[in-house]
């Protein structure tokens, strides 16, 4: 067992007792924990580019829809218009995206990513993921078979935590 696993509170059980399991709040702890500090390592390639995690963000969600109006991707962002319009000015100027008008209104513009955008995107995505891969290839094989089984609950989960969130959303 490495030293990551051998302190591993999950291992532990609730309160210290290895013969009872975590309790849902105690998992739901960890999980965050374990998450969050992942989650900003994996944030380094983006931030190095001066991307914050909210114009990170709304490149890929950009990525995902292709060119939107500024309204719809502030409410898919759950941000202000005001907010939304101070991002976008900070990724035009990056040269991160591009307006153009909206051919079903001209007097509305449609915001996307530039193709140089889409270039840059692409390449951090890659650090990113060579990064993590790198990371992986220091575990030893249980450690990345227990990775492997856990990802389709963790899939599931997110899925399921996303869709309960943006029904909330729409609802507000």
């Amino acid at each position: 067992m490495s030293p990551a696993t051998a302190t591993n509170p999950a291992q532990a059980g609730r309160a210290g007792d290895p013969s009872r399991p975590p309790t849902g709040t105690d998992l739901a702890g960890m999980l965050r924990t374990s998450v969050g500090r992942l989650s900003y390592c994996l944030r380094g390639p983006a931030a190095q580019s001066g991307l914050t995690p909210t114009r990170l963000t709304a490149l890929v969600s950009l990525e995902k829809t292709g060119p939107v109006r500024p309204g719809q991707l502030a409410r898919g962002l759950g941000i202000s218009a005001a907010s939304m319009s101070r991002l976008l000015e900070a990724l035009q100027v990056g040269g991160w995206v591009r307006r153009q008008p909206d051919p079903d209104d001209q007097r509305a513009s449609l915001v996307g990513l530039s193709p140089d955008g889409t270039e840059r995107l692409g390449k951090l995505r890659q650090e990113g993921t060579t990064e993590l891969s790198d990371s992986l290839d220091h575990l030893d094989a249980a450690e990345r078979a227990a990775i492997a089984a856990a990802l389709p609950a963790l899939t599931h989960l997110a899925d399921t935590y996303l869709a309960r969130h943006r029904r909330r959303d729409e609802h507000v």
